[in-house]
């Protein structure tokens, strides 16, 4: 199985120029005078290429050098470079020892790869679709991540999710004795890898297990892949922090909204 066109690699002579469009997301890239020109447009923005022969000079450009011989240049979906809040559609309060599988969907963000002196280097990435900051933690100590606008779901509908939304799987179990609220969930994504099934993108599975000795604790097991028939997903980029089996995180769950984002 291959992945779809838009992920192939692509050439790019000098003086040329495309538009790969991301769902909410368009990138320009322009080769021209020995550099790499990108310029990233959200939504309506995109109208100024109509029937443009040569896109224009006052696009927001960001600029890297080339090699003259340096025309190749790919595109990848990666995780967002900060944590992510998750949230389900509506609180549920799991009983000692139950545990329930959820469906959420992250925004991707696209990294574009390209030649530098004839090897693959990353320029940046891009967010398919911007995100609302928020924060975790108190005022006083805490970190700053990104929240995620659609909710948590416990079925898997298409139509619920953005074109470029990663499907991520999060099976959470209450192993302790006491009564879990899920109102909000501290979600750590550098060791998931993105993968696409049938033109939709996916997370390898990810189990967090809290409660058996610390309920400010929480142990995570990630799969190799994709659950249930997305298993046979190819994989289109590595983990951001690297593949683990296991790691922990420090109040995964949070009933305190902190500080956030007006449109949070």
């Amino acid at each position: 199985m291959a992945a779809t066109e838009r992920w192939h690699e692509r050439t790019l002579q000098d003086g040329e120029w495309l538009c790969a469009n991301f769902g909410n997301l368009t990138l320009v890239v322009l080769s021209i005078l020995g550099e790499w020109r990108v310029a990233p447009l959200y939504g309506a923005q995109c109208s100024c290429l109509d029937d443009a022969k040569m896109p224009p000079d006052d696009l927001p450009w960001q600029r890297w050098d080339r090699g003259d011989n340096d025309v190749k240049l790919r595109f990848r979906p990666v995780f967002p470079d900060r944590p992510v809040i998750i949230r389900p559609r509506a609180a549920l309060n799991l009983s000692p020892r139950a545990k329930a599988m959820f469906y959420v969907g992250i925004p991707a963000f696209i990294e574009l790869t390209a030649h530098s002196e004839g090897q693959y280097e990353v320029l940046h990435s891009w967010p398919s679709d911007p995100p609302s900051n928020t924060w975790h933690g108190t005022p006083i100590s805490g970190t700053l991540c990104y929240s995620v606008k659609t909710r948590a779901r416990r079925q898997y509908v298409p139509e619920d999710w953005q074109e470029m939304s990663i499907i991520s799987t999060v099976e959470i179990a209450n192993s302790g004795s006491h009564m879990l609220p899920f109102e909000r969930l501290f979600f750590e994504t550098g060791h998931l890898g993105v993968f696409e099934h049938q033109g939709r993108l996916w997370a390898n599975h990810a189990r967090i297990r809290t409660g058996e000795k610390n309920d400010s604790l929480s142990g995570v097991v990630f799969g190799s892949k994709p659950f249930g028939e997305a298993a046979d997903a190819v994989s289109l980029s590595q983990p951001r922090l690297g593949r683990a089996r296991r790691s922990m995180l420090k109040e995964a769950f949070s009933t305190f909204l902190g500080v956030t984002h007006p449109h949070d």
